[in-house]
């Protein structure tokens, strides 16, 4: 049984039996209550996973408190016992598969997208003629099992190995094993994982052109190959050798009384080069991915008014925005003072004497200053008595401060407090001075191992936060004081702004709810020098009802917008030296098509990118788990940083990508180029007079840098004459001109003032 006194504390956690990380379920048919320490070993587990993983173990729970496992057989009795009337639950507390396989749900839900789609397709190719019906005979329904067959004859599976096992061999590299590739009959290296890692692994899953090959597939596939295919599957007595051998390969064989006979083999292919066309044009393929960047749009809202007694909806008038993402977290901080001491000479201490920190030493300065001492006579004062005080060495004294950036908030007491965190976070000192007091009465305790205990973990259980309050008193050196449940503790104020800018809501912080950090901007100075920012949503917000773009094109220091990044935007990394103008984004190589990455979010100067045609890491396993798998790999995933994590700062090869990248557009037709303002540098840019004046000016400062003695005619001139210099040069050039053109012509146009037309 549950104590009342202890179900809503944090003993207690409420525990999805399908773990939504697997399996998003957040029915209560999918919710039980247990000790938080077994809902913490349990982590992704389904339920009945976890008893066969930990059958029988004791798990500690503090306050010399513990439980015991079920055994398997035991957690099956009690289920079935106690969720006799509750058949969802009882099935998902017996699952250890779900939701690894297609339940019964989404099966539904793809016969019902299914017949839907087939509808409405079935209207655009209909036939003219004996084609009534609800699905047309245009129209050619296919399954998985016959895209899989055609894939295996069609040498697709092969393909598909070879284009994925790069990953498998570097796998191998950073884990310093072999574990990651075998050998097949052939005597080919194939990608392979280890038996600990394999359970729910598909190795199709983890590429996203997998989708692109077996489209490839079901376009290939004709109405014969699939009457073939069903014809088999129901196991007719019609063998349709008329299909069999206009579709497959036949091979002669000798039965037992020596008569010959065909074998139906593999499936022809399409044409003769397909298998390798589809390698080549598969490892050529660049990922786009959809966004979602909305963030507020125009609300039309109608209410109910009486008019004429009778009730009409009326639209409501005024300009009125629908924020479509949420603002920031709940938690609300507010702005705090706090003193704090540092250490700083005795001539700066004399200037700060009433921060002193040592009192008897501050009331003898403020004797000195009464006797009209002033600090150059309190410096020879010291200087004389050697600096020293009582004996004590005081050239270097302690001072109060305050320190202004930091914000607090209200958070329940819990074993998260150890001594550090005590001393560093809480704002009130006499608080600070009852836990640390309480803490000490639990240090140096040991379990039934020998291994010592953390005292913060037995002193601050509800059950002993209780009696901390009832000795309160003697704790706070017999002085009373309010029972501590909640304190206040702080941090800096970071990124965290502000509610509002009125009334009280301007001393209110807040800070950024997760997954709203949708503009990562990157600026440049006039010596191309790159600097970053992550811009939060409030701006994003302002910035859009007004009409402006969402990210400013200045920053604080005055540098130009470079480009800007969103979740899913793709970025080029160049390798060194490679010439951008050279690149031609249509046809692009293998090697370069391979440094794309995906930017998938970013946080202050932070950000953060993946290769875009990964569609999930190989492994990703932090350090406790890979110790219950009986692992060690020097790498905590495959991107390979120290971290757990499938994203980085570093492409690769090693290059930091945002210090380097660019950024590229990719049309609805699949067509790429580079962002306008990522190719400032190039000859087209150049001349584009759609450019401001400000970037103009960037632009000409950089081609300065690149060749200094063939522009520093331009270097003194400001935005209008560089103006005036663009315009003059556009009548000159084309906008294909070449580079060497370019300079040879800026060195015979002669610059002239700007006239007052200009």
């Amino acid at each position: 049984m549950i104590p009342l006194s202890k179900l809503f504390t944090e003993a207690y956690q409420i525990e999805h039996i399908i773990p939504q990380s697997r399996y998003f379920d957040d029915s209560f048919n999918n919710k039980v209550i247990c000790e938080a320490a077994v809902n913490q070993l349990k982590d992704k587990q389904l339920g009945l996973e976890f008893i066969k993983n930990h059958s029988g173990q004791i798990i500690d729970l503090g306050q010399n408190q513990s439980v015991t496992l079920f055994t398997e057989q035991q957690y099956t009795d009690f289920v079935k016992e106690h969720y006799d009337k509750n058949r969802s639950k009882r099935t998902k507390l017996l699952l250890d598969e779900i939701p690894d396989k297609m339940i019964e749900r989404q099966l539904n839900d793809t016969r019902y997208i299914s017949k839907f789609i087939s509808s409405v397709l079935s209207n655009i190719v209909r036939a003219n003629k004996d084609d009534d019906g609800v699905n047309s005979k245009n129209l050619l329904p296919g399954n998985g099992k016959i895209t899989s067959e055609l894939r295996q004859d069609w040498g697709l599976n092969d393909v598909w190995n070879d284009l994925i096992l790069p990953r498998f061999e570097r796998m191998n590299e950073l884990s310093q094993s072999n574990h990651f590739t075998a050998t097949n009959k052939e005597g080919h290296t194939i990608p392979a994982i280890p038996l600990e890692l394999s359970k729910g692994f598909q190795k199709k899953r983890i590429d996203h052109r997998h989708h692109a090959m077996d489209a490839l597939v079901i376009a290939c596939a004709t109405r014969d190959h699939v009457n073939l295919l069903n014809n088999q599957s129901a196991k007719s007595d019609n063998s349709r050798y008329d299909l069999q051998r206009k579709l497959r390969k036949v091979e002669k064989w000798t039965d037992k009384e020596g008569k010959e006979r065909d074998k139906f083999t593999d499936f022809y292919k399409p044409w003769s080069t397909f298998t390798q066309d589809t390698k080549n044009e598969l490892e050529k393929i660049v990922v786009s991915f959809k966004q979602n960047l909305r963030v507020i749009n125009k609300a039309s809202n109608h209410y109910e008014k009486i008019i004429n007694g009778k009730k009409v909806l009326v639209k409501q008038e005024g300009s009125n925005w629908a924020i479509r993402k949420p603002m920031h977290k709940d938690t609300v901080s507010g702005l705090v003072q706090l003193r704090k001491t540092k250490t700083v000479s005795l001539s700066v201490a004399l200037e700060n004497y009433n921060d002193i920190v040592d009192k008897t030493l501050r009331k003898h300065i403020l004797s000195l200053i009464n006797q009209n001492y002033d600090k150059k006579k309190l410096t020879k004062y010291f200087k004389d008595n050697e600096n020293k005080w009582n004996n004590r060495d005081i050239s270097k004294l302690d001072i109060y401060y305050l320190e202004n950036d930091n914000v607090a908030s209200r958070v329940n007491l819990d074993i998260s407090f150890n001594k550090e965190r005590i001393e560093d976070t809480i704002t009130d000192t006499g608080i600070q001075k009852i836990l640390l007091k309480h803490l000490i009465n639990y240090e140096g305790q040991t379990d039934e191992k020998g291994k010592a205990i953390a005292p913060e973990t037995l002193a601050f259980t509800p059950e002993r936060i209780d009696e901390m309050n009832k000795n309160i008193i003697t704790l706070n050196n017999g002085k009373s004081h309010q029972p501590i449940l909640k304190v206040r503790t702080y941090e800096p104020k970071g990124n965290k702004f502000t509610i509002g800018e009125t009334g009280n809501k301007k001393d209110k912080f807040v800070e950024a709810a997760k997954g709203t950090n949708l503009f990562f901007a990157i600026y440049e100075d006039e010596n191309g020098n790159r600097s970053y920012e992550t811009i939060p949503l409030n701006i994003v917000i302002e910035r859009q009802k007004q009409g402006l773009c969402s990210v400013p094109e200045q920053n604080e220091k005055g540098h130009a917008l470079h480009f800007h990044l969103s979740p899913n935007d793709l970025v080029y990394v160049p390798q060194v030296d490679e010439n951008l103008d050279a690149i031609n984004f249509g046809e692009l190589t293998i090697e370069q098509s391979n440094r794309i990455y995906k930017f998938t979010d970013g946080s202050g100067i932070m950000a953060n990118f993946i290769p875009s045609k990964i569609a999930e890491v190989i492994f990703n396993i932090n350090k406790l788990k890979q110790e219950s798998l009986k692992i060690n790999y020097p790498i905590q995933n495959e991107i390979g940083v120290g971290s757990q994590g499938s994203k980085n700062e570093r492409a690769i090869s090693g290059e930091q990508i945002k210090s380097i990248c660019i950024k590229l557009n990719i049309d609805r037709l699949g067509n790429i180029t580079p962002s306008k303002k990522t190719n400032q540098k190039s000859t087209s840019s150049f001349v584009n007079e759609e450019h401001s004046i400000y970037y103009n000016k960037v632009t000409f400062n950089n081609l300065q840098q690149s060749d200094e003695k063939m522009f520093m005619h331009t270097a003194n001139m400001n935005p209008e004459e560089r103006m005036a210099y663009l315009q003059k040069l556009r009548e000159t050039t084309q906008e294909n001109i070449s580079e060497a053109e370019k300079r040879a012509i800026l060195n015979q146009i002669k610059i002239n003032p700007p006239d007052e037309n200009t």
